[in-house]
């Protein structure tokens, strides 16, 4: 089955009624609160508590400072101190966070293809290549382009990130490395702020480093530079645009504006649709810089990436200008919409998105303060515009409950640094300022605590509770060549590489309960072959070897080969449940786009011809498929063709209307296969509306 998309990752989950569990309120205006319920939660707990009495007793800051003196908290003039010390410390909680909550790998349903992507970018490819049977090398969230090449979905600008940890051997570095990143990335974003407000030296810096604290104690950027996910890099590339663009308003300097076109490049590479809202203010601090060497070194910083944009959609669709995630939405179908309106969507979200900049929802109003009043800088209401467009894109969108608290993790820096200079403005002197801001830090660490904890547990036990491939687990069970099969897509996805074969190493592939896995399994000459299976409570490694061994009946099932190669003016989706008929109670259904007796589409399968290792001698074959009806209007024909849009080598068609559902065994037509035919197709088309085909049977003769 395809894999759903994730829907908001935070959800409000039901009470509880387990003995010993907190007590949660289930409301989605306020979330969830409660005692501490994990390890980390309880720490956090302590650390506030600390922190809480510390911002209270009138020397508490003093010799909290003196405590952490080795950081360079106390000496504002420290900065190389302090930055390294938080850089540090940020890295350290996103590698706890990938220890604790996901379990030592990459846990969010897409990451997986980010994975992937960034492997096959290692090996220097945007898509790759892969050999027969062509089923047991696709899974969901990738595309499929005749004849045989296959693709990510999602933007370049991760996945070549990733790529550079597979080059050194440590992907899950890249996300700690961010966290280092952001911490410094909302540092200069904040003095930039405080700078423009004209606030004194020491201000400036100490707001530049309540910033950072808040930065380092929001959990869910931690989460995000945990899994293998986009938006903590969109984060740094787009706390780095805006403040590298006014960093070169004040002073000036249109070398800065190289930096901002970078960063927005970047953004662009890495998650297009944030790029809007920033792209569009740095451009115009560029042009009112009055100087056109500002605006053409923008817009040439930013070239690179949108090349790079620009060749993976035309590898991935053949058009530079289409989006490959739009196509497979369009092709597959997209996320069904949430439980509820897209208004009220929305508000929830975004009361999510206020217990993401801080873990707690009152605190994070007081990013507001810097862009009302007459004391209001034009460079706090900038970023403002920056916030607010990317609100306004969430909206847009339609990401509703299924993407918009992820595509609003970009600005969660920009509100920290609003946050920090709001403290400024409520507390102008420089004690109340200090005593402020680690009482700011000690409500967001407690808004951990005993609020949004519950969240990141939710997300430690969801799904399996652990990632659907650990290596450890293979390399334990001394497997170090030969097929490795796996039962669901984002397990497939993490182990496999398109550069790795099973004669040089684990190549992994994705099991189909057909011949389709015997096939693979005769085509490679038998070699070592094993099944990765994990649950809830274990992951194994078992020795396992296909059915059917010797048999001359073949069975492939139509929804094997989902998501298919060629679409044409249709939706293709895997289907179940009645009529019991189906082989294992799935089928592939093909719907056209326009309704109605006008619409027309069609769908591509391959069909493998049955052979070893050696090239197959020519023989005819049997060839009987199976369809299913459901009832609806349309009108299905199948044809059996050696090259896309070539002859029919054989014909079939059929109504789906019938007087009950169920299942049409079709008359099997002779055709010739082997020699040059290892591969013919599969043309599914439907008129007049949806067609379903269950499976293909090939019988030697």
């Amino acid at each position: 089955m395809p894999p759903a998309l994730p829907a908001e990752p935070f959800a409000v989950p039901a009470p509880s009624s387990s003995a010993g569990t907190a007590a949660v309120v289930p409301t989605s205006e306020v979330g969830t609160w409660g005692r501490p319920v994990d390890r980390p939660s309880q720490a956090a707990l302590g650390i506030s508590a600390v922190l809480l009495v510390a911002a209270l007793v009138p020397a508490g800051c003093a010799w909290l400072a003196s405590l952490f003196d080795f950081a360079g908290f106390a000496d504002l003039g420290r900065r190389r101190r302090f930055l390294g010390v938080t850089g540090f410390s940020a890295s350290f909680l996103s590698l706890g966070y990938i220890a604790y909550y996901l379990r030592g790998g990459p846990r969010d349903p897409l990451a997986p293809v980010y994975w992937l992507q960034g492997r096959a970018l290692a090996h220097g490819e945007l898509s790759w290549t892969v050999a027969d049977p062509l089923a047991s090398s696709r899974a969901g969230h990738l595309l499929s382009t005749l004849p045989d090449h296959v693709s990510g979905i999602f933007p370049p600008g991760y996945p070549l990130l990733l790529s550079a940890g597979f080059l050194v051997g440590a992907p899950m570095l890249i996300g700690p490395l961010l966290s280092a990143a952001l911490a410094l990335a909302t540092w200069a974003l904040t003095r930039e702020l405080a700078e423009a407000a004209d606030f004194p030296s020491p201000r400036v810096e100490t707001l530049a480093r309540a910033a950072v604290g808040l930065s380092i104690a929001s959990a869910t950027l931690r989460h995000f530079t945990a899994d293998a996910l986009p938006n903590a890099a969109a984060a740094v590339a787009v706390t780095l645009a805006i403040s590298a663009a006014l960093r070169a308003r004040r002073l000036k300097d249109r070398r800065f504006f190289v930096l901002a076109g970078l960063a927005v490049g970047a953004v662009c590479a890495i998650q297009p649709v944030a790029a809007l809202a920033i792209g569009a203010i740095v451009l115009a601090l560029a042009l009112h810089a009055r100087d056109r060497r500002a605006v053409v070194w923008t817009l040439l910083a930013a070239l690179p990436f949108v090349l790079l944009l620009l060749a993976a959609n035309r590898a991935a669709v053949g058009r530079a200008l289409a989006s490959p995630l739009a196509r497979y939405f369009a092709i597959f179908g997209a996320p069904a919409p949430g439980p509820h309106g897209r208004a009220a969507s929305l508000l929830l979200q975004l009361r999510a998105h206020l217990a993401d900049i801080d873990n707690l929802e009152p605190l994070a109003l007081l990013s507001v303060v810097p862009l009302v009043g007459r004391e209001a800088a034009r460079s706090a209401r900038l970023v403002g515009l920056v916030v607010l467009g990317q609100l306004v894109v969430a909206g847009l969108t339609g990401a509703g409950e299924t993407g918009a608290q992820r595509s609003l993790v970009c600005i969660i820096p920009l509100e920290h640094a609003l946050l920090a200079v709001a403290l400024a403005r409520v507390f102008p002197g420089q004690l109340a300022l200090t005593r402020a801001a680690v009482g700011a830090l000690a409500l967001s660490v407690l808004g951990f605590s005993v609020h949004t904890a519950r969240d990141h547990q939710r997300v430690a036990s969801e799904d399996l509770g652990r990632p659907h491939y650990e290596p450890d687990v293979a390399r334990d069970a001394n497997v170090t060549n030969g097929l490795l099969y796996f039962d669901d897509d984002q397990g497939f996805e993490l182990a496999y590489d398109p550069q790795v074969p099973a004669s040089h190493g684990v190549q992994a592939v994705r099991m189909r309960g057909d011949d389709h896995d015997r096939l693979l399994y005769d085509l490679l000459g038998h070699p070592q072959i094993h099944r990765y299976t994990a649950t809830g409570t274990a992951a194994t490694v078992v020795a396992w070897t296909p059915p059917n061994a010797g048999s001359d009946t073949w069975r492939f099932e139509a929804e094997s080969d989902w998501p298919v190669a060629g679409v044409s003016s249709a939706r293709v989706d895997v289907t179940e449940g009645p009529p019991l008929c189906a082989s294992d109670s799935h089928a592939l259904t093909v719907t056209p786009w326009a309704s109605g007796p006008a619409g027309e589409g069609s769908g591509m399968l391959s069909l493998p011809t049955p052979r070893g290792a050696t090239p197959p001698d020519k023989r005819n074959w049997s060839v009987a498929p199976r369809a299913v009806q459901r009832g609806g209007p349309g009108v299905a024909t199948l044809d059996v063709v050696v090259t896309p849009g070539g002859p029919s080598l054989a014909h079939w068609t059929w109504q789906d209307a019938g007087k009950s559902q169920g299942c049409i065994d079709l008359p099997a037509q002779t055709i010739e296969l082997g020699g040059e035919r290892t591969r013919v197709w599969l043309v599914l088309h439907a008129a007049g509306g949806a067609v379903t085909l269950d499976k293909t049977t090939l019988r030697g003769r």
